[in-house]
């Protein structure tokens, strides 16, 4: 059986995960980045450690998506796609556009700008960017496969044998609720975590922060419930059961997230936010708590912490000066 060609979109965390994982297991790999980058990246490989082990790989490494590609997985920061989507469109060809992006935005940037249905790839998985061409894979989660789109479904069991070599694979036709899910979870851990500078484990052992975190999330189902939004339960995440626990006393949400993140093995977590911000880069807050915020601004329902958590990020990506414990359990009075 002949090999799908592969075209990965991107050199950060996600895509040098993918292609070294992918490559290592023997797929027709290109990693796809900026023309600056070819030189340096040919010469270097891809370094990869963690979880799955610690190993050397050379993916062919090209500034243009192959010809005769049959996907391409765009991997970039969700700020980054539309620019990105553009500078490959020429070469895009028949390829199946896959995305990897935090957030809900990706299938709106995708088909603005160059009106193709992709299919969606939610990460739920962590990994690091050590230094150009280096990465760690720091926690096996799930990906969740999905496609708006009915015609792209006879794409999913190939992306499903690929992603199955980097985690276990969930396939659903709701991936827009799948997309939500992950964002009500994945935007308290990125502010903890990005505000405080703190391993997720010592942010949850924290009183004060733990507070703040599961008050963000009571915020952030509130407002997807005003929205009618629906979300769905997904491996080791039960986001319906999780919704009505936080309904409970306060201190059930705590046990839930001391229980999920309070473990040692969390110390080694670093999120996407944090990663950005100790790199001075632009973070994906308006994409993450910014949600909550634009759906407060369509329903009426209001969400004080998630507002206050915009601000914060963004006073800390322009200062890298974190804050006290006691100004995180300021945000949630």
């Amino acid at each position: 059986m002949t090999k799908p060609k592969i075209a990965v979109v991107g050199a950060g965390a996600i895509g040098n995960l993918l292609a070294a994982l992918w490559t290592r297991a023997g797929e027709d790999v290109t990693l796809v980045v900026r023309p600056n980058r070819v030189e340096s990246l040919l010469a270097s490989g891809l370094a990869a450690s963690g979880i799955k082990g610690d190993f050397h790989v050379t993916p062919k490494v090209a500034a243009e998506i192959p010809v005769g590609a049959d996907f391409a997985v765009f991997t970039m920061k969700t700020q980054d796609l539309a620019e990105a989507i553009r500078t490959q469109k020429a070469s895009l060809g028949t390829a199946t556009l896959v995305t990897a992006q935090n957030g809900v935005r990706a299938r709106e940037i995708v088909l603005e700008e160059c009106r193709r249905e992709p299919v969606s790839a939610i990460l739920l998985l962590n990994s690091s960017s050590l230094a150009s061409g280096e990465v760690r894979y720091n926690r096996e989660g799930v990906t969740v496969l999905g496609a708006a789109a009915p015609e792209l479904r006879n794409r999913i069991p190939e992306l499903k044998r690929l992603f199955a070599i980097v985690a276990s694979v969930f396939v659903t036709d709701e991936i827009e609720g799948a997309a939500w899910s992950k964002l009500v979870i994945n935007a308290m851990t990125n502010s903890m975590n990005a505000l405080t500078g703190k391993p997720l484990n010592e942010c949850v052992n924290d009183p004060a922060i733990v507070q703040f975190g599961v008050a963000q999330l009571k915020e952030s189902f509130g407002v997807v419930r005003a929205a009618g939004i629906p979300l769905i339960n997904m491996p080791g995440a039960p986001m319906k059961l999780f919704s009505r626990a936080l309904m409970l006393p306060a201190f059930v949400g705590r046990m839930i997230l001391r229980k999920n993140l309070g473990s040692s093995d969390q110390a080694s977590i670093m999120t996407s936010t944090l990663q950005s911000i100790l790199r001075r880069q632009p973070t994906e807050i308006d994409y993450l708590n910014g949600e909550f915020v634009r759906l407060s601004d369509k329903t009426g329902y209001p969400v004080p912490i998630n507002r206050a958590v915009v601000e914060a990020i963004r006073r800390v990506e322009q200062s890298g000066k974190f804050l006290s414990r006691e100004e995180i359990a300021a945000m949630v009075r």
